[in-house]
């Protein structure tokens, strides 16, 4: 019997670097994770992540655009984004916030790459 195959979609989304469009990120994950089966508390938990990771990455960012995937396989939603921040701004999560987060999704990175400060957050997908 050959091994089932992993789907893996993606979807991408662009908006400006500003607070104001952090709402339109948090619907985009919860229609995603909607998609995958999550319920109401773990898109809710979802939400509260990418408010925080995106908040704490355009609140560093120097400008333009805020760009992120959501990327989903049979097991996890793993999201990434990233914007242009400046040289010499460092980025950090605060305890509090940290605490949190580990609440809330199962994985997550804030760093500085190459120009950009970049987020990650992984969340496994409920047993069916």
């Amino acid at each position: 019997m050959a091994p089932a195959e992993t789907r893996e979609d993606a979807v991408r989304l662009r908006v400006p670097a500003a607070l104001e469009y952090v709402r339109i990120v948090r619907l985009t994950g919860s229609g995603v994770a909607s998609r995958l089966g999550f319920d109401i508390e773990e898109i809710e938990n979802l939400r509260v992540a990418l408010d925080e990771l995106a908040s704490m990455t355009i609140d560093v960012a120097s400008a333009g655009e805020l760009e992120i995937t959501f990327s989903t396989t049979d097991t996890e939603l793993r999201i990434v984004g990233r914007a242009p921040i400046a040289k010499g701004v460092e980025v950090g999560v605060e305890p509090l916030t940290a605490q949190i987060l580990k609440a809330v999704i199962d994985d997550y990175d804030l760093r500085t790459d190459d120009g950009f400060v970049c987020f990650s957050c992984v969340t496994r997908r409920p047993p069916i």
